[in-house]
């Protein structure tokens, strides 16, 4: 795998550790329009597997999408994630791309589902890259047509802005916890109590 997306699925696994199959399905303040922890995963899965599918298409098609033409929104929309690594704030996510179809899974299978995707997905990039080398290989619903690197950084992209979203629903659903520690001597030694010797 490519060592950067490498980055963004560790993170995101690391995120997931240790979570139950019922936490990953706790919505924020309880409210089911909030994504929990497995939609956000499964979002991300679902957007891997929707490149992937377009990766193959041009594969067996032995040659790179024809529609190489940017409009100027998605040239401006490729400068500000692409190259500034921002994603716009209130953006739908495509239909295609929408969680709530997975089984309830824990946060170790969340990880290991999102590294075999991504890792599927990666090796599409490596593909099309050998095939097309540096041409704009396929077309994004948003963003129009991009190389594998421009791909790749999208996801990259696209997976850390997630990744923000799915600390915030663990802070919320799964909050740590802090253990209590009592500072300076306990009562028995302030009130300096005698130890008790054997009863007789």
């Amino acid at each position: 795998m490519h060592p950067v997306l490498e980055r963004v699925v560790s993170q995101i696994s690391s995120e997931m550790a240790g979570l139950d199959a019922e936490t990953t399905q706790l919505h924020p303040e309880s409210l089911d329009y909030k994504w929990s922890a497995q939609q956000v995963v499964e979002h991300l899965v679902l957007g891997y597997r929707l490149t992937s599918g377009a990766l193959e298409t041009r594969l067996n098609k032995g040659r790179p999408s024809r529609n190489q033409k940017r409009t100027y929104l998605q040239w401006s929309l490729q400068l500000m994630i692409l190259t500034f690594g921002k994603l716009p704030r209130g953006v739908p996510a495509l239909d295609e791309t929408m969680p709530g179809s997975f089984a309830a899974m824990d946060g170790q299978q969340l990880g290991d589902l999102m590294r075999r995707e991504i890792d599927a997905m990666d090796k599409l990039f490596d593909a099309c890259r050998r095939k097309f080398g540096i041409e704009r290989v396929a077309v994004h619903p948003f963003l129009g047509p991009l190389r594998v690197d421009q791909w790749r950084r999208f996801h990259v992209v696209h997976g850390l802005h997630h990744l923000n979203q799915l600390r915030s629903v663990i802070a919320q659903v799964a909050p740590v916890q802090v253990p209590v520690t009592i500072p300076g001597p306990t009562l028995v030694e302030k009130l300096q109590v005698p130890a008790q010797g054997p009863l007789a």
